[in-house]
Protein backbone atom coordinates (compact mmCIF):
# COMPACT_ATOMS: atom_id res chain seq x y z
CA UNK A 1 0.00 0.00 0.00
CA UNK A 2 2.59 2.77 0.86
CA UNK A 3 4.29 1.95 -2.60
CA UNK A 4 1.30 2.64 -4.20
CA UNK A 5 1.18 5.78 -2.47
CA UNK A 6 5.14 6.83 -3.19
CA UNK A 7 4.51 5.69 -7.14
CA UNK A 8 1.07 7.71 -7.69
CA UNK A 9 2.75 10.83 -5.46
CA UNK A 10 5.89 10.83 -7.68
CA UNK A 11 4.08 10.23 -11.36
CA UNK A 12 0.79 13.00 -10.35
CA UNK A 13 2.37 16.48 -10.01
CA UNK A 14 -0.27 18.75 -8.53
CA UNK A 15 0.48 21.48 -10.03
CA UNK A 16 -0.69 20.30 -13.10
CA UNK A 17 -3.63 18.65 -11.05
CA UNK A 18 -5.01 21.59 -9.94
CA UNK A 19 -3.96 23.83 -12.59
CA UNK A 20 -7.20 21.50 -14.31
CA UNK A 21 -9.75 23.29 -12.27
CA UNK A 22 -7.91 26.59 -11.29
CA UNK A 23 -5.65 29.25 -12.90
CA UNK A 24 -2.35 29.53 -11.54
CA UNK A 25 0.50 31.91 -12.41
CA UNK A 26 4.14 31.37 -10.60
CA UNK A 27 5.02 33.54 -8.01
CA UNK A 28 8.58 33.31 -6.89
CA UNK A 29 8.99 29.27 -6.20
CA UNK A 30 5.08 27.98 -6.03
CA UNK A 31 2.00 29.11 -7.78
CA UNK A 32 -0.89 31.20 -6.81
CA UNK A 33 -4.37 31.84 -8.05
CA UNK A 34 -8.09 32.30 -6.69
CA UNK A 35 -9.28 29.50 -4.01
CA UNK A 36 -11.85 27.35 -5.40
CA UNK A 37 -12.99 26.71 -1.28
CA UNK A 38 -14.55 29.62 -1.13
CA UNK A 39 -15.41 32.93 -3.18
CA UNK A 40 -11.88 34.18 -3.54
CA UNK A 41 -11.46 37.76 -5.66
CA UNK A 42 -8.03 38.21 -4.20
CA UNK A 43 -5.25 34.86 -4.90
CA UNK A 44 -5.14 33.79 -1.97
CA UNK A 45 -4.45 29.66 -3.08
CA UNK A 46 -0.95 28.92 -3.09
CA UNK A 47 0.54 25.09 -4.81
CA UNK A 48 4.29 24.29 -3.87
CA UNK A 49 5.32 21.75 -6.61
CA UNK A 50 8.89 20.94 -4.37
CA UNK A 51 6.41 19.84 -1.05
CA UNK A 52 3.19 19.10 -3.49
CA UNK A 53 0.86 20.54 -1.03
CA UNK A 54 -1.57 23.30 -1.56
CA UNK A 55 -2.69 26.13 1.22
CA UNK A 56 -5.11 29.10 0.88
CA UNK A 57 -4.56 31.72 3.03
CA UNK A 58 -7.96 32.68 3.41
CA UNK A 59 -10.32 29.89 4.40
CA UNK A 60 -7.34 27.17 5.68
CA UNK A 61 -7.78 24.83 2.99
CA UNK A 62 -4.54 22.58 2.75
CA UNK A 63 -3.61 18.74 1.11
CA UNK A 64 -1.90 16.58 -1.21
CA UNK A 65 -3.03 15.09 -4.02
CA UNK A 66 -5.19 12.49 -2.42
CA UNK A 67 -6.60 15.37 -0.29
CA UNK A 68 -7.37 17.57 -3.40
CA UNK A 69 -9.38 14.48 -4.92
CA UNK A 70 -11.26 14.12 -2.19
CA UNK A 71 -12.15 17.91 -1.62
CA UNK A 72 -12.76 18.52 -5.35
CA UNK A 73 -14.48 15.40 -6.39
CA UNK A 74 -16.06 14.45 -2.95
CA UNK A 75 -14.61 11.34 -2.25
CA UNK A 76 -13.57 9.16 0.33
CA UNK A 77 -9.85 8.19 0.33
CA UNK A 78 -10.14 4.55 -1.17
CA UNK A 79 -12.24 6.10 -4.58
CA UNK A 80 -9.54 9.00 -4.51
CA UNK A 81 -6.74 6.25 -4.47
CA UNK A 82 -8.49 4.74 -7.56
CA UNK A 83 -9.16 7.70 -9.43
CA UNK A 84 -5.48 8.57 -8.69
CA UNK A 85 -3.90 5.45 -9.39
CA UNK A 86 -6.03 5.31 -12.98
CA UNK A 87 -4.66 8.76 -13.59
CA UNK A 88 -1.07 7.94 -12.80
CA UNK A 89 -1.29 4.59 -14.59
CA UNK A 90 -0.56 2.46 -11.29
CA UNK A 91 -2.02 -1.03 -10.53
CA UNK A 92 -2.69 -1.08 -6.93
CA UNK A 93 -1.36 -4.07 -5.88
CA UNK A 94 -3.64 -4.61 -3.19
CA UNK A 95 -6.58 -4.97 -5.60
CA UNK A 96 -5.45 -5.46 -8.89
CA UNK A 97 -7.64 -8.99 -9.15
CA UNK A 98 -10.86 -7.23 -8.12
CA UNK A 99 -10.04 -4.16 -10.33
CA UNK A 100 -9.24 -7.08 -13.17
CA UNK A 101 -13.28 -8.13 -12.24
CA UNK A 102 -14.54 -4.71 -12.60
CA UNK A 103 -13.28 -3.82 -15.68
CA UNK A 104 -14.60 -7.50 -17.66
CA UNK A 105 -18.15 -6.13 -15.66
CA UNK A 106 -18.21 -2.45 -17.01
CA UNK A 107 -17.15 -4.48 -20.20
CA UNK A 108 -20.29 -6.23 -20.01
CA UNK A 109 -22.73 -3.29 -18.79
CA UNK A 110 -21.12 -1.39 -22.19
CA UNK A 111 -22.16 -3.85 -24.29
CA UNK A 112 -25.03 -4.05 -22.80
CA UNK A 113 -26.60 -0.02 -23.35
CA UNK A 114 -24.79 -0.49 -26.84
CA UNK A 115 -27.55 -3.10 -27.79
CA UNK A 116 -30.35 -1.16 -25.66
CA UNK A 117 -29.38 1.91 -27.77
CA UNK A 118 -29.48 0.12 -30.91
CA UNK A 119 -32.88 -1.18 -30.48
CA UNK A 120 -34.33 2.02 -29.86
CA UNK A 121 -33.00 2.94 -33.32
CA UNK A 122 -35.48 0.15 -34.78
CA UNK A 123 -38.29 0.37 -32.29
CA UNK A 124 -41.68 1.56 -34.35
CA UNK A 125 -43.35 1.36 -30.66
CA UNK A 126 -40.55 2.80 -28.61
CA UNK A 127 -40.11 5.63 -30.45
CA UNK A 128 -43.38 6.59 -30.58
CA UNK A 129 -43.91 6.31 -26.59
CA UNK A 130 -41.12 8.69 -26.63
CA UNK A 131 -42.62 11.01 -28.58
CA UNK A 132 -45.85 10.94 -26.47
CA UNK A 133 -43.64 11.81 -23.63
CA UNK A 134 -42.34 14.65 -24.77
CA UNK A 135 -38.82 12.55 -24.70
CA UNK A 136 -36.90 14.45 -28.05
CA UNK A 137 -33.86 12.83 -30.01
CA UNK A 138 -31.55 15.63 -27.75
CA UNK A 139 -32.82 14.08 -24.47
CA UNK A 140 -32.76 10.57 -25.78
CA UNK A 141 -28.92 11.19 -26.50
CA UNK A 142 -27.94 13.25 -23.58
CA UNK A 143 -29.53 10.53 -21.12
CA UNK A 144 -28.59 7.47 -23.22
CA UNK A 145 -32.19 6.10 -23.18
CA UNK A 146 -32.59 3.06 -24.67
CA UNK A 147 -34.84 0.26 -25.21
CA UNK A 148 -35.29 -3.68 -24.50
CA UNK A 149 -37.47 -5.22 -26.69
CA UNK A 150 -40.01 -7.45 -25.82
CA UNK A 151 -38.15 -10.89 -26.39
CA UNK A 152 -36.92 -13.59 -24.56
CA UNK A 153 -33.45 -13.73 -24.72
CA UNK A 154 -32.10 -11.11 -27.48
CA UNK A 155 -29.80 -9.42 -25.42
CA UNK A 156 -28.71 -12.70 -23.99
CA UNK A 157 -27.80 -13.90 -27.79
CA UNK A 158 -26.13 -10.54 -28.58
CA UNK A 159 -23.92 -11.08 -25.54
CA UNK A 160 -23.23 -14.04 -26.23
CA UNK A 161 -22.23 -13.37 -29.70
CA UNK A 162 -19.74 -11.12 -28.51
CA UNK A 163 -18.08 -13.85 -26.22
CA UNK A 164 -19.68 -12.46 -23.13
CA UNK A 165 -20.39 -15.42 -20.28
CA UNK A 166 -24.43 -15.05 -19.59
CA UNK A 167 -23.48 -16.15 -15.94
CA UNK A 168 -21.70 -13.07 -15.53
CA UNK A 169 -24.21 -10.92 -16.97
CA UNK A 170 -26.55 -12.57 -14.23
CA UNK A 171 -24.34 -11.16 -11.99
CA UNK A 172 -24.95 -7.87 -13.45
CA UNK A 173 -28.44 -8.35 -13.09
CA UNK A 174 -28.70 -8.27 -16.89
CA UNK A 175 -30.14 -11.93 -17.78
CA UNK A 176 -31.36 -14.85 -15.18
CA UNK A 177 -31.09 -18.64 -15.45
CA UNK A 178 -34.24 -20.53 -15.56
CA UNK A 179 -34.30 -24.52 -14.02
CA UNK A 180 -33.17 -25.76 -17.12
CA UNK A 181 -30.14 -23.91 -16.97
CA UNK A 182 -31.12 -21.79 -20.09
CA UNK A 183 -31.06 -17.98 -19.74
CA UNK A 184 -33.15 -15.39 -20.47
CA UNK A 185 -33.45 -11.50 -20.37
CA UNK A 186 -34.00 -9.52 -17.07
CA UNK A 187 -35.58 -6.12 -18.75
CA UNK A 188 -38.24 -7.01 -21.85
CA UNK A 189 -40.77 -4.63 -23.90
CA UNK A 190 -38.88 -1.71 -21.39
CA UNK A 191 -37.49 2.00 -21.97
CA UNK A 192 -34.30 1.67 -20.88
CA UNK A 193 -32.31 4.17 -18.19
CA UNK A 194 -28.32 3.81 -17.91
CA UNK A 195 -27.44 4.80 -14.38
CA UNK A 196 -24.14 6.23 -13.72
CA UNK A 197 -22.61 6.72 -10.51
CA UNK A 198 -21.75 9.99 -8.94
CA UNK A 199 -18.36 9.87 -11.64
CA UNK A 200 -19.93 8.69 -14.48
CA UNK A 201 -19.31 5.36 -14.22
CA UNK A 202 -22.13 3.09 -15.67
CA UNK A 203 -23.08 0.63 -12.99
CA UNK A 204 -26.57 -0.46 -13.38
CA UNK A 205 -29.97 0.23 -15.74
CA UNK A 206 -33.67 0.89 -14.80
CA UNK A 207 -36.49 -0.15 -17.18
CA UNK A 208 -39.96 1.30 -17.58
CA UNK A 209 -42.84 -0.40 -19.26
CA UNK A 210 -44.01 0.96 -22.31
CA UNK A 211 -47.85 0.54 -22.38
CA UNK A 212 -49.48 -1.14 -19.28
CA UNK A 213 -48.24 -3.86 -17.25
CA UNK A 214 -46.40 -4.20 -13.54
CA UNK A 215 -44.37 -3.74 -12.45
CA UNK A 216 -44.07 -0.12 -13.99
CA UNK A 217 -40.30 -0.03 -13.19
CA UNK A 218 -37.81 -2.49 -12.85
CA UNK A 219 -34.29 -1.52 -11.28
CA UNK A 220 -31.34 -3.56 -11.00
CA UNK A 221 -30.46 -4.98 -8.04
CA UNK A 222 -27.52 -5.18 -6.20
CA UNK A 223 -24.46 -5.88 -7.75
CA UNK A 224 -20.62 -5.89 -7.53
CA UNK A 225 -20.65 -2.39 -9.49
CA UNK A 226 -23.64 -1.07 -7.76
CA UNK A 227 -25.15 -0.30 -4.68
CA UNK A 228 -28.58 1.42 -4.64
CA UNK A 229 -28.10 3.23 -1.14
CA UNK A 230 -25.65 4.92 -2.92
CA UNK A 231 -26.12 6.19 -5.94
CA UNK A 232 -28.22 8.89 -7.42
CA UNK A 233 -29.49 8.84 -10.84
CA UNK A 234 -28.39 11.93 -12.90
CA UNK A 235 -25.84 12.72 -10.36
CA UNK A 236 -23.35 13.09 -12.63
CA UNK A 237 -25.15 15.22 -14.94
CA UNK A 238 -26.04 17.12 -12.23
CA UNK A 239 -22.80 17.38 -10.19
CA UNK A 240 -21.42 20.69 -11.57
CA UNK A 241 -24.72 22.78 -11.05
CA UNK A 242 -25.05 21.19 -7.66
CA UNK A 243 -21.65 22.58 -6.86
CA UNK A 244 -21.91 25.64 -8.46
CA UNK A 245 -25.82 26.68 -6.60
CA UNK A 246 -24.61 24.71 -3.22
CA UNK A 247 -28.28 23.15 -3.53
CA UNK A 248 -29.49 19.75 -4.90
CA UNK A 249 -33.92 18.91 -5.83
CA UNK A 250 -34.55 15.51 -5.09
CA UNK A 251 -37.04 13.81 -7.30
CA UNK A 252 -38.30 10.20 -7.14
CA UNK A 253 -37.84 8.65 -10.48
CA UNK A 254 -35.98 9.00 -13.85
CA UNK A 255 -38.74 10.63 -15.95
CA UNK A 256 -39.17 13.43 -13.08
CA UNK A 257 -34.81 14.30 -13.27
CA UNK A 258 -34.98 14.57 -16.64
CA UNK A 259 -38.05 16.85 -17.15
CA UNK A 260 -36.51 19.05 -14.28
CA UNK A 261 -33.26 19.57 -16.46
CA UNK A 262 -35.38 20.28 -19.27
CA UNK A 263 -37.03 22.93 -17.15
CA UNK A 264 -33.33 24.07 -16.96
CA UNK A 265 -33.25 22.81 -13.40
CA UNK A 266 -30.26 21.20 -13.60
CA UNK A 267 -29.57 20.18 -10.46
CA UNK A 268 -31.87 17.56 -10.16
CA UNK A 269 -30.99 14.23 -9.28
CA UNK A 270 -33.57 10.94 -8.74
CA UNK A 271 -33.77 8.68 -5.44
CA UNK A 272 -35.09 6.06 -7.63
CA UNK A 273 -38.74 5.50 -6.08
CA UNK A 274 -38.47 6.26 -2.78
CA UNK A 275 -36.02 4.75 -0.62
CA UNK A 276 -33.68 7.22 0.04
CA UNK A 277 -30.20 6.22 2.50
CA UNK A 278 -28.35 7.69 4.64
CA UNK A 279 -25.84 7.04 2.03
CA UNK A 280 -27.66 9.24 -0.32
CA UNK A 281 -27.94 12.09 2.20
CA UNK A 282 -24.27 11.87 3.01
CA UNK A 283 -23.35 12.08 -0.44
CA UNK A 284 -25.26 15.47 -1.30
CA UNK A 285 -24.19 16.56 1.79
CA UNK A 286 -20.53 16.55 -0.05
CA UNK A 287 -21.39 18.42 -2.78
CA UNK A 288 -24.36 21.16 -1.03
CA UNK A 289 -26.04 22.63 1.64
CA UNK A 290 -29.54 22.67 1.01
CA UNK A 291 -31.67 19.80 -0.99
CA UNK A 292 -35.36 20.62 -2.23
CA UNK A 293 -37.52 17.62 -1.87
CA UNK A 294 -39.59 17.84 -5.08
CA UNK A 295 -41.66 13.87 -4.53
CA UNK A 296 -45.22 13.36 -6.24
CA UNK A 297 -48.05 15.32 -4.68
CA UNK A 298 -50.15 12.33 -3.58
CA UNK A 299 -50.18 10.07 -0.45
CA UNK A 300 -47.27 7.76 -1.00
CA UNK A 301 -45.08 10.91 -2.02
CA UNK A 302 -46.13 12.68 0.70
CA UNK A 303 -45.14 9.96 2.95
CA UNK A 304 -41.93 9.32 1.58
CA UNK A 305 -40.91 12.95 1.39
CA UNK A 306 -41.75 13.78 5.28
CA UNK A 307 -39.25 10.86 5.52
CA UNK A 308 -36.30 12.12 3.09
CA UNK A 309 -36.65 15.53 4.88
CA UNK A 310 -35.49 13.51 8.41
CA UNK A 311 -32.90 11.56 6.32
CA UNK A 312 -31.45 14.76 5.13
CA UNK A 313 -31.60 16.52 8.35
CA UNK A 314 -29.89 13.93 10.18
CA UNK A 315 -26.50 14.67 8.22
CA UNK A 316 -26.96 18.18 8.47
CA UNK A 317 -28.87 19.16 5.58
CA UNK A 318 -31.20 22.75 5.43
CA UNK A 319 -34.23 20.93 3.64
CA UNK A 320 -37.23 22.40 1.73
CA UNK A 321 -40.26 20.90 0.19
CA UNK A 322 -42.18 21.81 -2.58
CA UNK A 323 -45.45 21.98 -2.98
CA UNK A 324 -47.11 20.57 -6.35
CA UNK A 325 -51.14 20.23 -7.04
CA UNK A 326 -52.33 16.92 -5.92
CA UNK A 327 -51.83 14.26 -8.95
CA UNK A 328 -48.89 16.04 -10.33
CA UNK A 329 -44.85 15.16 -10.92
CA UNK A 330 -42.34 17.38 -12.13
CA UNK A 331 -42.82 15.37 -15.47
CA UNK A 332 -46.66 16.09 -16.02
CA UNK A 333 -45.86 19.41 -14.87
CA UNK A 334 -43.49 20.09 -17.21
CA UNK A 335 -45.58 18.68 -19.91
CA UNK A 336 -48.83 20.48 -18.34
CA UNK A 337 -48.04 23.55 -17.24
CA UNK A 338 -44.09 24.20 -18.99
CA UNK A 339 -40.76 24.69 -17.45
CA UNK A 340 -41.52 27.91 -15.62
CA UNK A 341 -44.19 25.98 -13.25
CA UNK A 342 -41.52 23.48 -12.74
CA UNK A 343 -38.84 26.03 -11.37
CA UNK A 344 -41.21 27.89 -9.70
CA UNK A 345 -42.12 24.69 -7.48
CA UNK A 346 -38.72 24.42 -6.58
CA UNK A 347 -38.40 28.08 -5.67
CA UNK A 348 -41.29 27.80 -3.38
CA UNK A 349 -40.29 25.24 -1.27
CA UNK A 350 -41.06 25.57 2.70
CA UNK A 351 -39.67 24.51 5.35
CA UNK A 352 -40.33 20.62 6.52
CA UNK A 353 -42.44 21.77 9.71
CA UNK A 354 -44.62 23.74 7.15
CA UNK A 355 -44.73 21.65 4.82
CA UNK A 356 -45.84 19.11 7.92
CA UNK A 357 -48.59 21.21 9.32
CA UNK A 358 -50.09 21.68 5.66
CA UNK A 359 -50.41 17.77 5.36
CA UNK A 360 -52.08 17.67 8.84
CA UNK A 361 -54.16 20.76 7.79
CA UNK A 362 -55.64 18.58 4.20
CA UNK A 363 -56.32 15.46 6.13
CA UNK A 364 -58.23 16.82 9.78
CA UNK A 365 -60.12 20.09 11.02
CA UNK A 366 -59.13 21.81 14.55
CA UNK A 367 -61.72 19.98 15.74
CA UNK A 368 -60.49 16.18 15.67
CA UNK A 369 -58.65 15.00 18.29
CA UNK A 370 -56.08 13.42 15.62
CA UNK A 371 -55.27 16.93 14.47
CA UNK A 372 -53.77 18.07 17.64
CA UNK A 373 -52.21 14.91 18.17
CA UNK A 374 -50.33 15.22 14.85
CA UNK A 375 -49.57 19.04 15.28
CA UNK A 376 -47.73 18.34 18.84
CA UNK A 377 -45.85 15.29 17.05
CA UNK A 378 -44.74 17.88 14.11
CA UNK A 379 -43.94 20.41 16.97
CA UNK A 380 -42.00 18.55 19.00
CA UNK A 381 -39.77 18.32 16.29
CA UNK A 382 -38.37 21.50 16.09
CA UNK A 383 -35.23 22.14 18.20
CA UNK A 384 -35.23 26.03 18.01
CA UNK A 385 -36.56 27.55 21.08
CA UNK A 386 -37.56 30.94 19.15
CA UNK A 387 -38.90 28.82 16.67
CA UNK A 388 -40.89 26.70 18.40
CA UNK A 389 -42.39 29.38 20.07
CA UNK A 390 -43.10 30.87 16.99
CA UNK A 391 -45.42 28.10 15.60
CA UNK A 392 -47.23 27.84 19.21
CA UNK A 393 -48.62 31.35 18.64
CA UNK A 394 -49.42 30.71 15.23
CA UNK A 395 -51.43 27.16 16.14
CA UNK A 396 -53.04 28.07 19.45
CA UNK A 397 -55.06 30.50 17.34
CA UNK A 398 -57.13 27.54 16.29
CA UNK A 399 -57.36 25.98 19.60
CA UNK A 400 -61.34 25.12 19.67
CA UNK A 401 -63.56 26.58 22.22
CA UNK A 402 -63.19 29.63 24.51
CA UNK A 403 -59.83 28.75 25.79
CA UNK A 404 -57.46 31.95 25.31
CA UNK A 405 -54.94 32.09 23.41
CA UNK A 406 -51.90 32.23 26.38
CA UNK A 407 -53.53 28.99 28.06
CA UNK A 408 -53.55 27.35 24.30
CA UNK A 409 -49.95 28.48 24.08
CA UNK A 410 -49.02 26.28 27.36
CA UNK A 411 -50.95 24.04 27.01
CA UNK A 412 -49.48 23.00 23.61
CA UNK A 413 -45.58 23.71 24.74
CA UNK A 414 -46.41 21.19 27.82
CA UNK A 415 -47.82 18.45 25.38
CA UNK A 416 -44.87 19.37 23.36
CA UNK A 417 -42.07 18.39 26.76
CA UNK A 418 -44.01 15.90 27.37
CA UNK A 419 -43.46 13.95 24.20
CA UNK A 420 -40.15 14.96 23.55
CA UNK A 421 -39.59 13.13 27.18
CA UNK A 422 -41.56 10.33 26.27
CA UNK A 423 -39.52 9.97 22.83
CA UNK A 424 -36.17 10.72 24.37
CA UNK A 425 -35.81 13.61 21.44
CA UNK A 426 -32.96 16.14 21.38
CA UNK A 427 -32.80 19.02 19.68
CA UNK A 428 -32.89 18.22 15.74
CA UNK A 429 -30.26 19.34 13.43
CA UNK A 430 -32.86 20.88 10.68
CA UNK A 431 -33.86 24.02 12.97
CA UNK A 432 -30.22 24.30 15.03
CA UNK A 433 -27.83 26.74 14.53
CA UNK A 434 -25.52 26.36 11.99
CA UNK A 435 -22.48 25.81 13.22
CA UNK A 436 -19.46 26.68 10.56
CA UNK A 437 -15.87 25.55 11.06
CA UNK A 438 -12.92 27.65 12.01
CA UNK A 439 -9.57 28.21 10.34
CA UNK A 440 -7.12 26.90 12.84
CA UNK A 441 -5.24 29.26 14.12
CA UNK A 442 -1.37 28.83 13.06
CA UNK A 443 1.43 27.23 15.08
CA UNK A 444 3.26 29.83 16.96
CA UNK A 445 7.12 29.16 16.87
CA UNK A 446 10.44 31.03 17.82
CA UNK A 447 12.02 32.98 14.58
CA UNK A 448 15.07 30.20 15.34
CA UNK A 449 12.99 27.49 15.50
CA UNK A 450 11.21 28.44 12.20
CA UNK A 451 14.80 28.82 10.59
CA UNK A 452 15.38 24.91 11.61
CA UNK A 453 12.39 23.24 10.16
CA UNK A 454 12.38 25.79 7.06
CA UNK A 455 16.13 23.96 6.63
CA UNK A 456 14.60 20.55 6.28
CA UNK A 457 13.20 21.53 3.60
CA UNK A 458 16.58 22.69 1.65
CA UNK A 459 18.14 19.58 1.14
CA UNK A 460 21.86 21.50 1.44
CA UNK A 461 20.68 22.49 4.57
CA UNK A 462 18.56 19.43 5.87
CA UNK A 463 21.23 17.05 7.43
CA UNK A 464 22.44 20.12 10.03
CA UNK A 465 18.66 21.11 11.10
CA UNK A 466 17.92 17.55 11.56
CA UNK A 467 21.20 16.55 13.85
CA UNK A 468 20.11 20.17 15.62
CA UNK A 469 16.24 18.30 16.20
CA UNK A 470 18.03 15.66 17.80
CA UNK A 471 19.60 17.71 20.94
CA UNK A 472 17.29 17.53 23.72
CA UNK A 473 16.21 20.97 24.74
CA UNK A 474 16.47 22.79 21.48
CA UNK A 475 13.10 23.88 20.76
CA UNK A 476 10.71 24.93 23.47
CA UNK A 477 7.74 25.99 22.55
CA UNK A 478 4.50 23.25 22.43
CA UNK A 479 4.17 23.91 18.96
CA UNK A 480 7.89 22.87 17.86
CA UNK A 481 8.16 20.43 20.38
CA UNK A 482 5.57 18.29 19.15
CA UNK A 483 6.68 18.62 15.56
CA UNK A 484 10.05 17.58 16.70
CA UNK A 485 8.43 14.41 18.44
CA UNK A 486 6.55 13.51 15.11
CA UNK A 487 9.62 13.81 13.07
CA UNK A 488 11.59 11.88 15.56
CA UNK A 489 8.74 9.53 15.30
CA UNK A 490 8.56 9.31 11.49
CA UNK A 491 12.46 8.57 11.16
CA UNK A 492 14.25 7.53 13.63
CA UNK A 493 17.26 8.09 13.74
CA UNK A 494 18.22 8.47 9.77
CA UNK A 495 17.42 12.36 8.28
CA UNK A 496 14.30 12.49 6.17
CA UNK A 497 15.70 11.59 2.40
CA UNK A 498 13.99 12.34 -1.08
CA UNK A 499 12.44 15.29 -2.13
CA UNK A 500 10.00 17.22 0.20
CA UNK A 501 7.42 16.31 -0.67
CA UNK A 502 8.04 11.87 -0.15
CA UNK A 503 9.55 12.73 3.46
CA UNK A 504 6.75 15.17 4.23
CA UNK A 505 3.93 12.39 3.47
CA UNK A 506 5.63 10.25 5.71
CA UNK A 507 4.33 12.16 8.79
CA UNK A 508 1.52 10.87 9.83
CA UNK A 509 -0.27 13.28 11.91
CA UNK A 510 -1.93 15.51 9.04
CA UNK A 511 -1.78 18.68 12.01
CA UNK A 512 2.07 18.84 12.12
CA UNK A 513 2.54 17.87 8.51
CA UNK A 514 0.40 20.54 7.63
CA UNK A 515 2.49 23.04 9.83
CA UNK A 516 5.27 22.27 8.10
CA UNK A 517 3.75 22.60 4.41
CA UNK A 518 2.89 25.73 5.79
CA UNK A 519 6.79 27.11 7.01
CA UNK A 520 7.49 25.86 3.04
CA UNK A 521 5.33 28.56 1.55
CA UNK A 522 7.39 31.27 3.41
CA UNK A 523 9.53 32.98 1.24
CA UNK A 524 13.12 33.27 3.00
CA UNK A 525 15.72 34.86 1.57
CA UNK A 526 17.93 34.80 4.74
CA UNK A 527 17.92 31.48 4.94
CA UNK A 528 21.69 29.99 4.38
CA UNK A 529 24.36 27.92 5.89
CA UNK A 530 25.16 31.02 8.05
CA UNK A 531 22.14 32.11 9.01
CA UNK A 532 20.99 28.49 10.19
CA UNK A 533 23.85 28.15 12.42
CA UNK A 534 23.93 31.85 14.29
CA UNK A 535 20.08 30.63 14.45
CA UNK A 536 21.13 27.07 16.10
CA UNK A 537 23.25 29.33 18.33
CA UNK A 538 20.48 31.49 19.69
CA UNK A 539 18.40 28.18 20.32
CA UNK A 540 21.49 26.22 22.42
CA UNK A 541 22.61 30.11 24.24
CA UNK A 542 18.69 30.02 25.15
CA UNK A 543 18.55 26.47 26.53
CA UNK A 544 21.55 26.83 28.58
CA UNK A 545 19.92 30.63 29.74
CA UNK A 546 17.01 27.98 30.80
CA UNK A 547 19.03 25.88 32.53
CA UNK A 548 20.96 28.10 34.57
CA UNK A 549 17.18 29.21 35.65
CA UNK A 550 16.21 26.03 36.44
CA UNK A 551 19.45 25.45 38.63
CA UNK A 552 19.14 28.07 40.43
CA UNK A 553 15.74 27.59 40.85
CA UNK A 554 16.70 23.82 42.20
CA UNK A 555 19.54 25.64 44.11
CA UNK A 556 16.73 28.20 45.61
CA UNK A 557 14.29 25.36 46.67
CA UNK A 558 17.17 23.45 48.21
CA UNK A 559 17.90 26.32 50.63
CA UNK A 560 13.95 27.10 51.37
CA UNK A 561 14.09 23.64 51.92
CA UNK A 562 16.97 23.39 54.42
CA UNK A 563 15.61 26.33 56.04
CA UNK A 564 11.70 24.53 56.83
CA UNK A 565 13.79 21.59 58.28
CA UNK A 566 16.45 23.52 60.51
CA UNK A 567 12.68 25.09 61.62
CA UNK A 568 11.14 22.08 62.30
CA UNK A 569 14.10 20.72 64.17
CA UNK A 570 13.83 23.63 66.71
CA UNK A 571 9.82 23.77 66.95
CA UNK A 572 10.32 19.93 67.98
CA UNK A 573 13.22 20.17 70.27
CA UNK A 574 11.31 22.92 72.25
CA UNK A 575 7.64 20.72 72.41
CA UNK A 576 10.03 17.56 73.77
CA UNK A 577 11.60 20.04 76.18
CA UNK A 578 8.26 20.98 76.97
CA UNK A 579 7.19 17.22 77.31
CA UNK A 580 9.92 16.49 79.81
CA UNK A 581 9.20 19.56 81.56
CA UNK A 582 5.95 18.11 82.83
CA UNK A 583 5.27 15.88 86.04
CA UNK A 584 2.17 13.96 86.82
CA UNK A 585 0.83 13.96 90.49
CA UNK A 586 -0.45 11.34 92.87
CA UNK A 587 -3.87 12.04 91.75
CA UNK A 588 -3.11 11.22 87.84
CA UNK A 589 -2.97 15.29 86.96
CA UNK A 590 -0.51 16.89 85.65
CA UNK A 591 1.77 19.84 86.76
CA UNK A 592 4.85 21.68 85.44
CA UNK A 593 7.97 20.94 87.51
Amino acid sequence: MADDLSEIRSRVDLVDLVGRQVALKRAGKHWKGLCPFHEDSNPSFSVSQDVQRYRCWACGESGDVFTWVMKTQRVEFPEALRILADLAGVKLTHKREKREDLSDHRTIMRAAQEFFRQQLDIGAEAKSYCQNRGLDAETLVKWEIGYAPDAGDALGGFLKRKGIKLGEARDLFLVEQDSSGGYYDRFRGRLMFPIRDDRGELVAFGGRIIGDGIPKYINSSDTPLYRKSRVLYGFHQARDAIAKSGEAVLVEGYLDAIACHRADVANAVASLGTALSEEHAKLLKRWCKRVTVLYDADAAGEKAALRATEILGEVGLDVRVALMAEGEDPDTLLRGKGAAAVARAVAQGVFPIEFRLRSIDQKHTAAEPEYWTEVVDALSAIGNAMELDRYLVAMAKRYPGSVDQLSAQRALKSEVVRRRRQARMAPGPLDGPVVRPRVAAPAKYAPEEKAVFRALFDPALRPAAWRALGEDGLVYTPAAVAVQRELSQAFAQDAPIGSAGDWLAQVSDPDVAGQLADLSFEEDPTLSESWLADCLQRLRDARDRRERLRLAEAGLDQAEDAQLAALQARLRGRRDVRQADVRPTRDGSESDA
